[in-house]
């Protein structure tokens, strides 16, 4: 019997983070850039791709076109089962780097390329495998994941920016009547935001090192004293489509990582900025949301359609920066030339982008229900002719009347005005005969 995959699959029931269960659907293809197994992964790609790199160089045998696809296959089958051979060496010895090693070297027992078994990891310690891991991950989330969200969401917002932009409301300052805006340029306004962050991230660089315990190339320099590592290393490094850094300790600094979590939390703040807004436009019914016949707003009170999707993207995006914000506080410094208190967070890099990106889903999700409120937004333009003595108080200036904006404020402040109200106060201010004032209405006023 086939078992159809939804959220009501025993899959999900025992798992521990919701990221893994409720929302497993929405994200199951994360695992593919995050995942323990992807980690593995890349840590044995490295580790081949240096042994190829000394062989390059000179520095140890030609490695054959035979021995290369042998190589290449062993990366092109690395499945869960390989995976769990991995794991079930790092169980006997508690070293999930020194496991790829020696891994490796199982794989190479018995063939032609068994002699170079002892060139595997030469010269390294474990962080100069894990940082060029984690930034490769990084890396490929970037390019085939982040961008790509992040961009469809941008170009909604735009769409919805030129579709709207004809639609006049009552703008609001301190959360009180203001002069009119359109819904379209208070769109635009995100979207210009939103896209300033995106140009950044496209054209953000992933570093990466590889110089040894300490940083200082100590046992490379030892085996291979005529050689420049400094040179050698950058070479290596870019050729994995990262940016070198040279001066290191054990560990890359993570300066670079965050400046990357710095963006996604700028962005993530954006969104949540836009979702609060949104929200309120929905309170105060100048958007109105589609209704979904099967759904549900509430359990007691039938008659609700809340605002569900934009609640959610203020959680989940304010939970994603709550760990970026850690990230950065913790991850500027590190004990001496090491130390492993930073190898557990940076384990769950996954779960704030993965967070990052539920709460993007979320907005645009939220965005496809919306819908301005024309009638709505009618009545009220014509209740609110109070907005429109910023022009009359402007004009009064314009005719050097020193006590413009007082003779105003007077006759105007905290009152609601109709037209027949504004009209009134043009004759009390001898301005009716001022066509452009007689004119003007709360929906022309742009």
């Amino acid at each position: 019997m086939i078992v159809k995959k939804n959220i009501t699959s025993l899959k999900f029931s025992d798992a521990l983070s919701p990221l893994d269960g409720r929302y497993f659907l929405k994200l199951q293809d994360l695992a593919s850039y995050f995942s323990e197994k992807t980690l593995f992964y890349y840590r044995l790609l490295i580790e081949i791709k240096y042994l190829f790199f000394l062989s390059e160089k000179k520095l140890i045998r030609k490695i054959e076109e035979n021995e290369k696809i042998f190589f290449e296959e062993i990366l092109k089958n690395f499945n869960k089962k390989e995976f769990l051979k991995i794991k079930k060496i790092e169980e006997k010895i508690n070293h999930d780097v020194k496991a790829v090693e020696y891994y490796l070297k199982e794989k190479l027992e018995k063939t032609s390329a068994s002699d170079l078994v002892g060139f595997i990891h030469f010269g390294l310690t474990s962080e100069d495998i894990n940082n060029l891991s984690y930034s490769l991950m990084l890396k490929n989330f970037q390019e085939k994941k982040l961008i790509e969200n992040l961009t469809k969401l941008i170009e909604k917002i735009k769409e919805m920016a030129d579709e709207f932009k004809d639609i006049v409301f009552i703008g609001r300052t301190h959360g009180q009547k203001a002069v009119p805006t359109t819904l379209g340029k208070e769109f635009l306004n995100y979207y210009y935001r939103l896209e300033k962050q995106r140009r950044k991230i496209e054209v953000f660089k992933f570093e990466g090192k590889l110089n040894g315990a300490v940083g200082n190339f100590n046992a490379l320099k030892l085996a291979f004293p005529k050689e420049n590592w400094q040179k050698l290393s950058a070479e290596f490094i870019t050729q994995l489509n990262l940016k070198p850094n040279l001066y290191t300790t054990q560990i890359l600094f993570y300066d670079n990582y965050l400046d990357f979590f710095q963006m996604i939390y700028l962005i993530n703040g954006i969104l949540i900025d836009f979702s609060i807004n949104i929200w309120h436009y929905i309170m105060l019914e100048i958007l109105v949301q589609r209704k979904k016949e099967k759904e549900i707003g509430s359990s007691t009170m039938p008659q609700k359609v809340n605002p569900i999707n934009f609640e959610q993207t203020e959680g989940a995006l304010g939970l994603a920066n709550a760990m970026f914000n850690f990230f950065i506080q913790k991850l500027t410094h590190s004990r001496l030339q090491r130390d492993l208190s930073d190898s557990i967070i940076r384990r769950f890099f996954g779960e704030a982008l993965a967070l990052t990106i539920l709460g993007w889903q979320s907005f645009f999700s939220g965005l496809d229900k919306i819908y301005p409120n024309v009638d709505f937004l009618k009545k009220e333009m014509e209740e609110s002719y109070e907005v429109l003595t910023e022009a009359i108080q402007i004009v009064l200036r314009l005719k050097k009347d020193s006590k413009g904006y007082e003779k105003v404020k007077k006759l105007v402040r905290g009152k609601k005005l109709q037209k027949k109200d504004y009209l009134e106060i043009l004759k009390v201010l001898g301005l009716i005969d001022n066509k452009k004032l007689k004119n003007l209405a709360p929906e022309k006023y742009l």
